[in-house]
Parts: C-alpha cells; sequence; structure tokens
C-alpha cells in the first residue's frame, strides 16, 4: 500500500498532452459489504498541485480506498496548457482518469477544485465516466440566477503570492478563519505538507495563474461551459 509521501510520480500521455499522477492506497478497491468502492478522484485549489494536499487528509482517506491525484494540463509535473474554462479543466481529468482504465469513479474537490469537480459530474457520463459520488468542499456553485458574488479580497491575495511568505499567507487567509484555533490547524496543514513529498512542485506560476483567473472569471459570470 502505497502512502502520499512515498507514492511515486507516474506519466499518462493523453490526446498529446504528458499527465502527472499519484495512485495512492491498495492497488485494488476494498469492499464496503458487497460493493467495491470506485477510486476516489481529487481535485485541488487554485494555483496548488498535487504537491499541495494535506498528507492527513489524503492518507486518511487512502487507508479503505485507492486516491487518484492528477496534475491537471499546465500544472505542476504535467504538460501542456491551463485550459481558461473550467470544463477544459473537467475534461482533462475525464480523459485521464478513463485512460488509466477506471469508467466509474467519487469525485472530491476542494475550493476551486470543486468547480472542476462539479463539472466533472456533469460531464463525465456524456463521455463514458460515471460519477457515483460528487464531495465538494470549501467551494460553490458557478454565478447565476439565485447566487450571490464573494469577495474578491482572499483570492486578489492569492493571485498576487510570489515569495515563500506571501503564499504562506495567502493559504491562511484563504482557506482558515482568523480564529486562533484555525489559524493553529492551518499551520499544521502549511507544516505536514511541506515535508511530505520529495521534489515537490511550485505554486502554479505567472502565466498558468493567468490563466486559471480566466477561468475564475468565466465561472463568477456563468461562462462555464464549452461549446458542445
Amino acid at each position: 500500500m502505497s502512502t502520499y509521501e512515498n507514492a511515486p510520480v507516474q506519466y499518462i500521455t493523453v490526446n498529446g498532452i504528458k499527465f502527472a499522477y499519484l495512485t495512492i492506497g491498495p492497488l485494488s478497491p476494498p469492499t464496503n459489504g458487497t460493493h467495491a468502492l470506485p477510486p476516489l478522484v481529487m481535485n485541488i485549489h487554485f494555483r496548488g498541485t498535487f504537491d499541495h494536499w494535506d498528507p492527513l487528509l489524503i492518507n486518511a482517506l487512502a487507508a479503505t480506498r485507492l486516491v487518484i491525484l492528477i496534475d491537471n494540463a499546465g500544472v505542476g509535473k504535467s504538460g501542456g496548457e491551463v485550459p481558461e474554462q473550467y470544463a477544459g479543466w473537467a475534461a482533462h481529468m475525464i480523459n485521464v482518469t478513463l485512460a488509466l482504465g477506471f469508467a466509474e469513479v467519487d469525485v472530491f474537490g476542494f475550493s476551486m477544485g470543486g468547480f472542476v469537480a462539479q463539472l466533472i459530474a456533469l460531464d463525465g457520463p456524456k463521455r463514458g465516466l460515471k460519477v457515483r459520488r460528487l464531495i465538494v468542499a470549501g467551494s460553490g456553485p458557478s454565478q447565476g440566477e439565485g447566487t450571490s458574488a464573494s469577495s474578491s479580497e482572499y483570492f486578489i491575495q492569492l493571485y498576487g503570492a510570489s515569495t515563500e511568505k506571501e503564499n504562506h499567507e495567502g493559504f491562511l487567509r484563504t482557506f482558515f478563519s482568523w480564529s486562533e484555533k484555525k489559524q493553529r490547524v492551518g499551520e499544521e496543514w502549511w507544516e505536514r505538507m511541506n515535508k511530505a513529498r520529495k521534489d515537490r512542485s511550485d505554486y502554479v506560476g505567472e502565466e498558468g495563474t493567468k490563466r486559471q483567473t480566466a477561468a475564475v472569471m468565466k465561472w463568477a459570470g456563468g461562462e462555464d461551459r464549452e461549446n458542445g
């Protein structure tokens, strides 16, 4: 059984793009009663890579099932270019998952990854991927009737972060409230995350961040679906 700390980076080329991914947990998904649990495909937050998960979370999930972490196009150790619509992100995740041999999965999305996860659940069946369960954490729907825009203050801080200190501060301010307890929890996550894996990828760079931001703006404006 692999863990987040020791899972080797693997690669697969899909539609001309070389994608990096990790598989963590048992080689075959264990059974839950009489039914096998499908793999759990994770989708990371703004500017993050598969090196920016909390190992405490990933290893807890992988104790009972196979967990798959994929660097999307233009992110981390993957090639290609960041799509400027989340539907493009979802298409990549669907295509890679199918290429890995899985036709049914559960999908988890954290923050910006929750936007992608929702579109995987919507578009997956049309491409041959069944999504059994969708888990959306710390995220929200696309802008539209009945929804209201959130503050862009924290997003702007993450967008402009370029140093380790700025990334650290942006991470704590965005994902944790300012209570002493929550900030302590955030610091613990940050420390675990930064010590977990060797040869870690940096946060998404300037050009990729601009393209991720374009996707955010289209999502916020309700323009989150690709034609066809």
